[in-house]
């Protein structure tokens, strides 16, 4: 049986997926002839997105270890 523990929101987690999202929806408009976006933007954005990611990560981070040492509950 799992154990019920609580899950927090990993808003890191949701920027990653959106950003894939995103290049795998360009991609699938290019494969049914809707919209021909260059695939040499494709490494690119995903860096940006990488990068955002973890600069979302960052802050997420820094948020909880603040309200974790002011004695707030999570």
């Amino acid at each position: 049986m799992a154990r019920n523990r609580e899950r927090r929101f990993e808003p890191a987690t949701l920027v990653a997926g959106l950003v894939c999202l995103g290049i795998a929806t360009g991609f699938g408009l290019d494969a049914a002839g809707a919209w021909h976006p260059r695939p040499v933007l494709a490494l690119p954005a995903l860096g940006i997105g990488l990068l955002l990611t973890g600069l979302t990560r960052a802050v997420t981070r820094s948020v909880r270890r603040r309200s974790a040492g002011s004695g707030a509950v999570r």
